[in-house]
């Protein structure tokens, strides 16, 4: 089962963030699946992007995972040892309809860094918080 849904996982993953500029690549082993990151491109994404990493390398995923959650209820977290792999791991009891619920808010939110000035002004509070602190 774990075979079957991650391949699902990873295939409506893979079709849904392909055109997007930021996502290198979509890959994992059954249920555990990773999305990974990369600097964009075009000039419009790359300098607020570049500038995140320079506050720290892990803003940019801290603001994806926050959005998730927030917006969507979508529990997820970056990689530890890779800031730029958003990783995700849904139960072995995951349905066809999650995995499609799940795989639309990704891309949402996915979408939101690509085409909003809202991510990367929240994302400005954030790091304004972070240092503070």
């Amino acid at each position: 089962r774990s075979a079957e849904m991650g391949q699902l996982l990873h295939d409506k993953l893979g079709a849904a963030l392909g055109g997007f500029e930021m996502v290198k690549q979509v890959r994992g082993q059954g249920l555990l699946v990773g999305i990974e990151f990369q600097t964009p491109h075009s000039l419009r994404l790359r300098l607020p992007f570049e500038a995140f990493m320079r506050i720290h390398p892990a803003m940019f995923g801290q603001i994806l995972v926050m959005r998730l959650f927030r917006d969507k209820g979508i529990l997820t977290q970056i990689c530890g040892n890779n800031f730029m792999v958003l990783k995700a791991a849904p139960p072995l009891v995951v349905t066809e309809e999650q995995i499609d619920e799940f795989v639309v808010s990704v891309a949402d939110v996915v979408d939101l860094a690509h085409s909003s000035g809202g991510f990367w002004s929240e994302a400005v509070g954030l790091a304004h918080r972070a240092i503070r602190i």
